[in-house]
């Protein structure tokens, strides 16, 4: 008889295992499609707004499993309204239990004001392996570079060791950029690979696609210039399946900027109008004709460029985004400068200095400061232009940028030369020529080569200077311009 009980027992143990894996499974599945439908929803909402977004998957699943087990009424009112894609009533309610994880479900759809706020703890953000590497992801988005970096440089110390994959995964995505940016390109690489390999194996679909826009730059700025182009068109595939029009547009444009580099101008006109006729917000719309605008300049339309330049102006300042409004001012610099409308160069681009500079973006505020000079030297204000090639000079000691620093000595070395100081104009070629050979930049040899032939001439080393004028030509026969090589080969032969 006990044996018989027994017998019971055990199959109805065996029937409430059973019925349990069952519902624990239904509760699973559940709960995956709760967060599946609420990652859908986030995204749609994100299609609407003209600004940059955040999305990180495992914050919304983490948001929408701590609602879903609790059982009280506001919990479930909260839950009922991030499945639909408003975060605001589940930003309330965790913000009580789990402030940070709260901030960060804010920053969905209120970058700008989750961004103040965890500023203003970025102590307690960087101390915690579970949230430090989401910090430099919002500054990177809210162009604040050097913060970015520095976030990345202090998490990088022990977030390795101690917090998940997951985490891991984020900080390395973010951290590909910071290498970018101090231009460890194999650094970078191989951070954007590892985060790209995790988030494939966990399926986040986004995460996926920013990595491999990650990658793209990379390669673009290595100059792998066909593999570049594979990965945009990897993340361009992705969105569309995750229907994100917005985001599959801004990749398409990602992809007419690399056609630009390539001298594709036709891909690249075909590719932004293309964006174009997608469903996409003003603020993209103002970026692509920055980028149209420089696509005209490049043709040498500089009528057609003008007028576009003026629209994109407008548009980035009724959108008030800086961070476009400071490109599309230094494009207008660009027409003016060629057009020869000096003080209106100088004009836009001390507006356009004052905005990289507040956004830390060293390499278009030095860019900006050589175009002001350029035209200073136009108008034969070469004092002046003389201060703001030393504050190119400066700003290396902070920010090494060696292309605009390059361009900053032989610039000067002219204004020098001008003043037919060529002991010291010859030294300042000879230091743009070291940073050139130091990038094998041949335009910028063929230029620092050829200025030395002439100073080398007029202090009659004639020898010394058929030397380097020889190798400037060299230099530009590999370059491949044709234009440029015909120009020194023609002096070459008026010396000869």
């Amino acid at each position: 008889m006990n044996e018989k009980y027994f017998v019971y027992i055990l199959l109805l143990i065996f029937v409430a295992v059973i019925i349990m894996s069952m519902l624990f499974l239904r509760w699973c599945m559940r709960l995956r499609y709760l967060q599946n439908l609420a990652r859908i929803n986030i995204l749609k909402r994100q299609q609407k707004m003209n600004q940059n977004t955040f999305f990180a998957t495992e914050v919304i699943n983490r948001c929408v499993r701590l609602l879903y087990i609790d059982c009280c009424p506001a919990a479930k009112s909260a839950l009922i309204s991030l499945i639909a894609g408003h975060t605001e009533y589940a930003t309330d309610f965790l913000a009580k239990k789990e402030p940070r994880l709260a901030l960060l479900l804010q920053a969905h759809s209120h970058l700008a004001a989750a961004y103040g706020k965890m500023s203003r703890q970025k102590r307690l953000w960087k101390s915690s392996p579970q949230y430090s590497a989401y910090f430099p992801i919002l500054a990177y988005l809210m162009f604040n570079r050097k913060a970015m970096e520095k976030a990345v440089a202090q998490s990088d110390k022990y977030l390795k060791d101690t917090a998940s994959q997951t985490n891991l995964a984020y900080h390395n995505y973010i951290a590909s950029y910071a290498y970018l940016y101090e231009g460890e390109m194999l650094s970078a690489s191989q951070s954007a690979s590892a985060a790209l390999k995790f988030f494939q194996k966990k399926q986040y679909a986004v995460e996926t696609a920013a990595c491999h826009l990650a990658l793209a730059e990379i390669y673009r700025i290595s100059c792998v210039n066909d593999i570049a182009e594979t990965m945009i068109d990897s993340a361009v595939k992705i969105y569309q399946t995750q229907k994100t029009p917005l985001f599959e547009a801004k990749a398409i444009v990602a992809k007419g900027m690399l056609m630009v580099f390539e001298n594709r101008c036709e891909e690249a006109d075909a590719l932004y109008e293309k964006a174009l006729n997608m469903p996409i917000t003003e603020q993209l719309r103002a970026d692509i004709y920055n980028q149209q605008t420089l696509l005209l300049l490049a043709n040498g339309k500089n009528s057609a460029a003008e007028k576009l330049s003026e629209t994109a102006v407008s548009m980035q300042e009724t959108l008030k985004n800086k961070h476009g409004l400071a490109l599309a001012l230094q494009l207008a610099a660009q027409i003016a400068f060629s057009q020869k409308k000096y003080a209106k160069t100088i004009r836009l681009t001390r507006r356009a200095v004052g905005m990289y500079e507040q956004q830390q973006n060293y390499s278009a505020q030095a860019e900006c400061l050589y175009l002001t000079a350029q035209a200073q030297c136009k108008q034969h204000a070469f004092g002046e232009a003389e201060k703001n090639l030393r504050t190119i000079l400066s700003l290396n000691r902070k920010h090494p940028n060696s292309f605009h620093t390059a361009n900053a000595y032989s610039l000067l070395g002219l204004i020098y030369m001008q003043r037919q100081d060529f002991q010291r104009a010859k030294v300042l070629f000879q230091q743009s020529l070291h940073l050139e050979q130091s990038r094998q930049r041949c335009e910028g040899m063929v230029a620092d080569y050829a200025d030395l032939a002439l100073i080398e001439e007029l202090t009659d080393n004639l020898e010394t200077a058929a030397s380097h004028r020889q190798i400037a030509l060299e230099y530009a026969r590999q370059s491949g311009d044709t234009e440029l090589e015909n120009l020194i080969q023609k002096h070459y032969n008026n010396r000869i």
